[in-house]
């Protein structure tokens, strides 16, 4: 390529780069990131690991399975830039993976280039593709741990190529070290851990190199164990299972059953549905609502619902609709957007179907290339993968495209091979192609520069819905910033949100407020029953378990301003709502323990202490890191005349972690409360363990 040529070229690389990175810092600057799926789970995992320095159990709130590689990145940014106000720091952190993307690009150029190293044209328009693909526009304001797991997945796949080109056991390392921080990341890391292993063994095979292949394959597989393996060894001990999922608690449960339900049998796996250009909603016709009490029923269509159109529909368009983009019966320049970027999108989904073709056929005449076989593996194995997950979770919800980011520089291989064909073939449909594919590239920016040209107005509404509100004010909240909590708090609840009024009354019982918080918590409980939603069984449920811990919050509260009776009542209350909430049944013995003091009657005292103590090894064995239950138990043993000598040691033994993770909450944004789960904590003299184990010492010596 001539001097003149190669400048041109440049400039042009350069150029849309720096078009790409604008986009993304103002789409990840305006949107608001908790609208991204299971945006508040995610933060109450980087919550829950900034304040605790624990890497929080699977089972205990909705995103806490997901290995800590990502929440410990967003930590860092949570801390060091602890001057900020929360939201911007948050914002600072996701800004810093939108760049890292960046790297899918990169690697397309770089495969393109060995590939086709005299096609400029071609590496240009691959590397364009990656850098102005819908999906990657939309979602680079996403809260969560997607985007980084597709940047070490793209890098996995670098490694591997340079691994091919030099095999050597330092490359191994790097390969493995890679592989490692990306199932460190997302479990779905696992499809390019297969794959790129599946390769080293095929190289060792097809160089007939077999002590090479194992050596290498043993230190990568050793690396990878090293950095990863400790978090999936501890799923096993905990769980039996080392991808132990939240979707059985009841929070994930009762959101799951009421979105609308797909079929996946083989048409939906082989059928495309053409009429999704027209009306860019999937699946056509059928909302993915979840309010309500029940998912509008509809009669099954293996064609509209099929996967393939799904993951399309979403890679080009805000298909579902209402994530980033109004819904298009909503706004018309909505629905024009999604039939032009869908109809242009075919062209470069055709390419792409050429590419995985010719690869494959290449491969089956044993025609071998380094990175046409480190693409292929990895590829298969994704969509393994994920054909696997479609199946085992049959939500429509769950056909997001990024769930494939992991192969987005796979996309942009696959791409760039049917281009350089149809270019070798036809030059004048190559020209044609490229200048649609540039279509696509301005249509993608014009479109998903969020808010400025199509929906401009619709993510400014989102500070003005309650939801919203209250989530903000527990991010404020968390990040110390407490007066703007407590207005948003505020706005939430004048807006008739009953989680934002019980924010605002535990705020007013932090702030030794406890008659306006006995208000406010009573006004939350009565607006709780009519805001929440879930099929018949899920909704009793989730008022059941609500409810009871209002009442046990009550009870705390009572308990503080000296009304024992109102105190015990509202404790009863609760267990008698929910009996697994072990503060619910602390609580009750820590009011029985009290009046137990208040009676002159000998054997009323004795009942009420021998109750008290069954609440609290009740309240211990629902939750052994209750130490407080431990601890009042044996103030109870105390009191009864029970003086065992060395017991507090018990205190020092068994785990240290309470079951619900007091310090955030579950990450359910449907229960974002502060402190749901308190317990009393003020006692009187006599009934603090030190006092009262003194006593007892004093009458054993």
């Amino acid at each position: 390529m001539s001097e003149p040529a190669t400048a041109r070229f440049r400039i042009i690389a350069v150029a849309i780069f720096a078009l790409a990175i604008l986009v993304r810092l103002h789409n990840v600057y305006v949107f608001p990131m908790m609208r991204s799926p299971d945006a508040f789970g995610h933060f109450t995992y980087i919550w829950y690991l900034a304040a605790t320095g624990h890497i929080p159990l699977a089972t205990e709130g909705w995103s806490f399975f997901h290995p800590p590689l990502y929440y410990a990145f967003m930590t860092v940014f949570w801390k060091v830039f602890a001057a900020l106000d929360p939201v911007s720091r948050l914002t600072i952190g996701t800004a810093a993976i939108a760049m890292m993307g960046l790297v899918h690009a990169v690697v397309v150029f770089l495969f393109t280039r060995r590939r086709f190293p005299h096609d400029r044209v071609v590496q240009l328009c691959a590397t364009a593709f990656v850098l102005f693909l819908p999906v990657q526009l939309y979602s680079a304001g996403y809260i969560g741990n997607e985007a980084l797991n597709a940047v070490l997945c793209s890098l996995s796949l670098l490694a591997l190529v340079r691994l091919l080109e030099r095999p050597v056991w330092q490359r191994a390392a790097v390969l493995g070290l890679s592989l490692g921080l990306g199932m460190l990341t997302k479990f779905t890391s696992l499809s390019v851990v297969a794959g790129t292993l599946a390769v080293i063994a095929l190289h060792a095979l097809y160089t007939r190199e077999w002590l090479r292949g194992a050596k290498l394959l043993t230190v990568a597989g050793a690396m990878l164990v090293m950095v990863c393996g400790w978090f999936y060894a501890r799923n096993v001990v905990l769980y039996g299972n080392p991808f132990q999922m939240s979707r059985d608690t009841l929070a994930v449960r009762r959101v799951e059953n009421l979105q609308t339900q797909g079929v996946r049998g083989l048409y939906e796996y082989i059928l495309f549905d053409p009429m999704i250009v027209l009306s860019p909603q999937w699946p056509r016709g059928i909302p993915l609502q979840l309010v309500g009490n029940s998912a509008p029923p509809s009669a099954h269509d293996a064609l509209r619902e099929s996967v393939w159109t799904g993951m399309f529909a979403n890679t080009f368009f805000d298909a579902v609709g209402g994530q980033v983009l109004p819904t298009i019966t909503q706004d018309l320049g909505v629905l024009r957007a999604g039939r032009i970027l869908l109809a242009l999108g075919l062209i470069p989904t055709f390419l792409i179907l050429i590419g995985i073709t010719l690869t494959i056929a290449r491969m089956l005449r044993r025609q071998w290339s380094d990175v046409d076989v480190a693409v292929l593996f990895p590829f298969l194995a994704a969509m393994a993968l994920f054909a696997y997950g479609a199946k085992s979770v049959p939500m429509h919800a769950a056909i997001k495209a990024t769930y494939l980011s992991a192969a987005t520089a796979m996309f942009g291989y696959w791409f760039a091979c049917g281009l350089a064909l149809v270019r070798r073939l036809e030059p004048r449909t190559g020209a044609v192609v490229v200048g649609v594919s540039a279509l696509l590239a301005v249509a993608s920016v014009t479109v998903f520069t969020l808010g400025r040209v199509v929906g401009r107005g619709y993510l400014a509404e989102t500070p003005h819905a309650p939801v919203f509100q209250n989530i903000y004010g527990i991010i404020e909240y968390a990040g110390g910033n407490r007066d703007k909590a407590r207005r948003l708090f505020d706005l939430s609840a004048s807006n008739g949100w009953h989680l934002g009024m019980e924010n605002l009354a535990a705020i007013a019982l932090e702030e030794g407020r406890p008659l306006e918080a006995i208000y406010r918590l009573r006004r939350a409980a009565d607006w709780q029953r009519t805001q929440s939603f879930g099929v018949p069984e899920d909704k009793a449920r989730f008022d059941r378990i609500t409810q009871a811990e209002y009442s046990n919050s009550m009870a705390v509260i009572y308990y503080r301003l000296g009304w024992n009776d109102a105190a015990r009542a509202a404790a009863e209350e609760a267990v008698a709502l929910d009996a697994s909430i072990p503060e619910a049944i602390y609580d009750r013995g820590v009011v029985e323990l009290t009046d137990s003091q208040r009676t002159r009657d000998s054997g009323a005292r004795m009942n009420l202490i021998e109750q008290a103590r069954s609440d609290f090894e009740r309240a211990t064995a629902l939750d052994p890191a209750f130490r407080d239950a431990q601890s009042m138990r044996m103030v109870a043993g105390a009191l009864a005349g029970k003086c065992p000598a060395g017991a507090t040691a018990d205190l020092d033994h068994g785990p240290s972690r309470r079951i619900y993770p007091i310090e955030t909450g579950t990450g359910d944004w449907h229960a974002s409360a502060l402190h749901r789960r308190r317990h009393i904590e003020d006692v009187p003299e006599r009934l603090r363990p030190q006092s009262a184990l003194a006593a007892c010492d004093a009458k054993r010596g």
